[in-house]
């Protein structure tokens, strides 16, 4: 029996396989089974991860004959049927792994006796080559020499603000097999979400290495963040599936209020990419979820993040007011000055896009906008003549940005907003 097995799951990732395999048969631990589930490709994939396994008899393939339903929720889950060490680990097929993670995850897992181990990480744009802070980084301020959280109510609600990623994690075979722990498995997106709640509710102790120890790719073809269509709104379908667990584990009453903050912060992501019918479906979804919850539950979300976009979107949904629903996502309740903010206001699609695009696409976006507003012609659009092409730079970003909205008199309330707002809440579907 191995004392880790890592299942690495691929659809469709011919172009980065080779890189991943490399890097996770490269580990430093070698005491590892790798079981590589491929989710039906059509291109070389398959082919690429047999040709590694003929290399490499740590290497356990699970090819499907077609593309599942459930995507990686099915084909993770049958790595985990399969894996037979003391501990499991996860990767991306697409990502790429520090030669030294996946046994500075076991070494603190055996060292403080916990149930799951966990390792810091950067984001890296395909597009761009660059590397960039995750989404909860300030998460990890408090551990900066790494140790261990007891799974407590207060350690839990801390751990469920991290981004629910499992590929940073290792997770002990007896949590898995206690819990039936398992993932999702329907036309879902982002699995990771109630596999990271039920982790984190049934473990007993979490493992912290700050370290990081990972690569994970962003922004490439195919990837699920790229839709910007109404199947993102399939985040939502997870609310009752977490909610459903916290009753399972009797946890309701401590992280009720948890839920929906975690639903708040993907309703808070999500509405700024929906537009015309996937915002009115947007609406749909979320009705029901929301009308679990009643006022006392609103104010108090209101009182501790604030009472900006968010929150007019929540109480909206809540009394089941569509018109008023609406006039928030687009910015048009409130405004600064009252503690909203404009939705195409210079902090809020500054921060958005900087946030979820980078600097060079944030950029890019800025000159086009100030070359529409000012008649002018985009730079590097076609027509545009070649002398007035250039690499944006920050200062484009933000000369455009100002052209944008001259208009700063709220800046000190909307930029205090915004920093509730776009605190982490836990995961946001940027980042899986």
């Amino acid at each position: 029996m191995p004392r880790l097995s890592i299942i690495v799951t691929a659809y469709n990732i011919e172009a980065y396989i080779r890189e991943c395999l490399d890097s996770v048969t490269g580990q430093t631990l070698r005491d590892i089974e790798i079981i590589v589930v491929d989710d039906g490709s059509t291109d070389a994939t398959a082919a690429i991860i047999r040709d590694h396994a003929a290399r490499d008899a740590r290497i356990r393939p699970i090819i499907f004959a077609k593309n599942t339903i459930g995507g990686v929720a099915t084909a993770a889950n049958a790595g985990m049927d399969a894996a037979t060490g003391d501990f499991i680990g996860f990767a991306d097929g697409d990502d790429i792994y520090d030669p030294r993670m996946f046994e500075k995850l076991l070494e603190a897992a055996e060292t403080h006796s916990a149930d799951l181990a966990m390792c810091d990480y950067h984001v890296l744009d395909d597009s761009t080559g660059t590397l960039m802070e995750p989404a909860d980084a300030r998460q990890w301020k408090s551990w900066p020499q790494g140790g261990a959280v007891d799974l407590d109510e207060e350690g839990r609600r801390r751990m469920l603000l991290f981004v629910s990623v499992p590929w940073r994690k290792i997770y002990r075979r007896d949590l898995v097999e206690r819990i039936n722990l398992r993932f999702p498995v329907g036309d879902y997106f982002f699995e990771d979400n109630p596999f990271h709640w039920a982790a984190i509710l049934g473990g007993q102790r979490m493992a912290m290495v700050p370290e990081k120890l990972c690569r994970h790719r962003v922004a490439r073809a195919g990837q699920t963040m790229a839709t910007v269509d109404s199947r993102l709104l399939r985040i939502f379908l997870h609310h009752d599936t977490i909610r459903d667990e916290l009753r399972r584990q009797g946890f309701e009453a401590a992280h009720g209020r948890d839920l929906l903050r975690w639903t708040a912060g993907q309703l808070a992501w999500t509405s700024e990419r929906a537009t015309g019918p996937v915002l009115t479906e947007l609406y749909t979804v979320l009705r029901p979820v929301i009308g679990q919850y009643d006022r006392d539950a609103i104010e108090e979300f209101g009182r501790l993040h604030g009472k900006g976009r968010t929150y007019l979107m929540l109480e909206a949904l809540r009394t089941d007011d569509r018109a008023a629903f609406e006039r928030a996502a687009k910015g048009e309740a409130g405004g600064a000055a009252k503690g909203g903010r404009a939705r195409g206001s210079l902090f809020a699609r500054g921060l958005f896009h900087l946030r979820h695009s980078g600097l060079r696409r944030t950029a890019r976006i800025g000159m086009r906008y100030i070359g529409e507003r000012l008649g002018t012609g985009a730079p590097g659009r076609p027509g545009t003549p070649a002398a007035d092409r250039h690499v944006p730079t920050a200062s484009d970003l933000m000369a455009a940005m100002i052209v944008l909205q001259a208009d700063l008199r709220g800046l000190r309330a909307e930029l205090a907003e915004l920093r509730r707002e776009h605190t982490p809440h836990n995961d946001h579907p940027g980042d899986s």
